[in-house]
């Protein structure tokens, strides 16, 4: 029996179909198919409201995840800049006639920060995580944050560096790994004096793949398991104030150069972030 039931006429199937909420239906039938139809219309109406409620509430958590990223990355940008300006300020106060030759020396420094928040804005104008990616020597980067960074509290920075270490990747990213790492380090002495030593060794797997692994060690406060277990989790902090982005950070970077990151270490005697990477050779 033909039920009057028109098939260009929508039916609720059609929209677990395709999930599609652009759905029009046809209500000014006067039979039960329209009442069903004005019950489905405004239905549809209110899922169409909450979905772009939906999308405004995730839009604006994605813009405040990306500004509090923007935020974190610069702070640890300015670091070297504010220790080289800390010590020429303290050298034009001591020893004023030391000071063109102290400024020589921590010209590298203050180029080199200024360069990576340079090439940091222009990897955010392009909203995209993945920068260009080129032969990086993982050492030389190791080798200029130590500089960068010296000076940082009472901390001191030691480089356990051995050759060959070079990788395929976006220096950007690579340096934010690193001084992510090394700005958690740090921090794990609570402004007491202690040590942050960045190694790199190369090794094989099971399947006789190179990789260079990049340890940074710190003799702070350590971590509970709890600690441990939550520690790339993002906003998750131990510190006052602390974002609880910068090791979440480092993971997601890592993750994208195909590579590992994990944390060692127990309460009391200090912490370990062990990175492993596919490693480049060294003539490639």
């Amino acid at each position: 029996m033909h039920s009057g039931f028109n098939h260009t006429d929508h039916c609720p199937e059609d929209i677990n179909a395709d999930g599609r909420l652009d759905v029009e239906f046809d209500t000014r039938r006067p039979d039960e198919f329209g009442a069903l139809s004005r019950v489905l219309g405004a239905m549809t109406e209110r899922l169409r409201a909450s979905a772009t409620a939906i999308k405004e509430a995730e839009r604006r958590a994605t813009l405040g995840e990306l500004a509090r990223q923007v935020n974190h990355d610069i702070k640890n940008g300015l670091v070297p800049i504010r220790n080289a300006l800390r010590h020429l300020s303290d050298v034009a106060r001591d020893d004023p006639a030391a000071l063109g030759p102290v400024f020589g020396e921590r010209r590298r420094a203050l180029e080199s920060s200024i360069s990576y928040l340079e090439d940091l804005a222009a990897n955010y104008a392009r909203l995209s995580r993945r920068g260009e990616r080129r032969r990086c020597d993982v050492n030389a980067l190791v080798v200029s944050l130590v500089d960068d960074l010296r000076g940082a509290g009472d901390a001191s920075l030691l480089a356990d560096l051995h050759g060959g270490a070079f990788v395929h990747a976006d220096p950007v990213a690579l340096r934010r790994i690193l001084e992510n790492l090394a700005a958690n380090a740090i921090e794990s002495l609570e402004s007491s004096k202690g040590t942050v030593t960045i190694a790199t060794a190369i090794f094989s797997d099971d399947e006789g793949k190179s990789h260079v692994r990049i340890t940074v060690t710190d003799t702070g406060r350590g971590m509970t398991q709890e600690e441990r277990a939550r520690a790339f989790e993002d906003f998750y902090t131990t510190k006052a104030s602390g974002t609880g982005l910068g090791l979440s950070i480092a993971r997601r970077l890592v993750m994208d150069l195909g590579g590992t990151i994990r944390a060692e270490g127990e309460e009391g005697r200090g912490s370990r972030f062990i990175v492993e990477l596919p490693a480049l050779d060294a003539q490639a």
